[in-house]
């Protein structure tokens, strides 16, 4: 693999986070409840964090991986479907939203990791699947305190 694959790779995943950001802030402007619309704003605030950290790990001039090491997976996104938007959704279908959001993103990396034959390439899409599974993890965390309070 060569620096511009990697670069345009990276290129990619800048891309997905800015569509990703930008479905957040359609959704909060479609919402009702002003505490919703505050909720995705954080997430399309994180997904702009997110294209910072891609955007500084595309200007390095060298090829790198592992700079995400994410093991962590409650696995429980892969338990719901896909919340409908709604003006009316509630903290539940968001958090959930989110969450399948960072699932199918992950999903996503590691399919082209799996039919990738770059090595080095196949450790890239690798490492961008562990980025989107941290992601996932935290919004899990947060669903399951929302989903399960009877836990608490």
């Amino acid at each position: 693999m060569d620096l511009e694959q990697y670069k345009q790779v990276i290129k990619d995943a800048i891309q997905g986070e800015i569509d990703a950001r930008t479905f957040y802030e359609e959704v909060s402007k479609g919402l009702k409840d002003d505490f919703l619309k505050g909720i995705f704003e954080d997430f399309a605030r994180e997904e702009g964090k997110h294209e910072a950290m891609l955007t500084k790990i595309l200007n390095q001039e060298n090829i790198t991986t592992s700079h995400f090491n994410c093991d962590k997976d409650f696995k429980v996104a892969e338990t719901i479907e896909m919340p409908d938007v709604t003006p009316e959704m509630d903290l539940k279908s968001a958090i959930g939203l989110a969450m399948k959001n960072e699932e199918i993103a992950m999903k996503k990396y590691t399919a082209l990791a799996e039919n990738c034959e770059d090595p080095e390439l196949k450790l890239v899409f690798q490492d961008l699947a562990a980025m989107e599974r941290d992601h996932k993890f935290k919004m899990e965390q947060n669903f399951v305190d929302v989903a399960y309070p009877e836990v608490w």
